[in-house]
């Protein structure tokens, strides 16, 4: 199952969802940026499950993830793929806290 593309990333807030990022994954790499943060890393996926590793910036107004203002952080996600949309939990490098996330395909890549 291919998941390359270009996706919405939103995660789970006290007042719904909220939308944090646009992600672009192509072969195994994953990239996502907002107007406050980026995140690089690689992602895996075996039949209809997805695991990413990805390292987490804030160079704007650091939001808080996970109990903390951290500029910078890895976070490791795992979902499940249903067509074109991801949903599964992301937790800090530590396996302590998560944080519900989904993402839905806005388009392919070129």
């Amino acid at each position: 199952m291919s998941v390359d593309g270009i996706w919405q990333i939103e995660m789970l807030g006290a007042f719904g969802w909220e939308n944090v990022s646009t992600a672009f994954m192509e072969d195994g790499t994953y990239k996502a940026a907002s107007q406050d943060n980026y995140s690089v890393g690689n992602y895996q996926v075996s039949e209809n499950k997805i695991k990413v590793s990805t390292h987490h910036v804030s160079y704007g107004q650091a939001r808080t993830l996970f109990g903390a203002k951290n500029k910078e952080i890895n976070l490791n996600i795992e979902g499940v793929v249903d067509g074109g949309r991801i949903t599964g939990q992301a937790t800090d490098d530590q396996g302590k806290f998560f944080i519900t996330f989904r993402a839905t395909r806005l388009a392919d890549l070129p």
